[in-house]
């Protein structure tokens, strides 16, 4: 008899066990922010500086195509590589603001982390713009502008909203922050992302 009721009691936990979260906050996930974005988003906060955002560029491009419905953002930090952390977050918003991100970002990237040339000046940045298809006079009209000092402002924001210390940090939902630590293989990545975007 107590066998029997035993193998009930099982069977009636089992359906409890299936609907457990298959992602835990505080493990995989910290919530940092008490209300989540209306919308699907994904934010990357990057530095082109950082070897790991580097290497972290080929699983952002296959988030994009794996939820076509979520808008993933990149949000640029100015603390890392002293005084190029500021260039290279005013480069990336004046690759955004001519519509050459596309372009511009593979670009900075495989400069600074493959050839190991590391851009030291504006001017060397407004080199790989040009090298990359844009005109130098495009360029000097807007790394200075009105518009993207306004982008920077909203990067900085952003960045000291979320206490972003470290690159590259996750946000989705404008809610929930990955651990990237605890994730361990890019099919989990996808996986949290995925169930993020669909929480509340």
């Amino acid at each position: 008899m107590k066998t029997f009721i035993f193998a009930l009691f099982t069977l009636l936990l089992a359906p409890l066990a299936s609907a457990a979260p298959e992602f835990k906050e505080g493990v995989e996930y910290t919530v940092v922010k008490e209300t989540a974005s209306s919308k699907p988003e994904v934010t990357e906060f990057f530095s082109y500086i950082c070897p790991h955002c580097y290497s972290f560029q080929p699983l952002m491009s296959k988030l994009e195509e794996r939820v076509p419905e979520a808008q993933i953002n990149k949000v640029p930090v100015p603390f890392l590589g002293r005084e190029l952390g500021p260039i290279l977050q005013r480069a990336y918003g004046a690759a955004v603001l001519l519509e050459v991100e596309d372009q511009l970002t593979p670009a900075i990237f495989d400069q600074i982390h493959r050839q190991k040339k590391t851009p030291g000046s504006m001017e060397e940045i407004k080199a790989i713009f040009v090298a990359n298809g844009v005109e130098a006079s495009a360029f000097d009209g807007v790394i200075n502008s009105f518009a993207l000092n306004g982008m920077v402002a909203q990067y900085d924001k952003a960045t000291e909203s979320f206490n972003v210390r470290g690159t590259p940090t996750i946000v989705v939902k404008g809610k929930y922050e990955l651990n990237m630590g605890e994730i361990g293989s890019e099919e989990r990545f996808y996986r949290v992302v995925e169930y993020l975007l669909a929480a509340d």
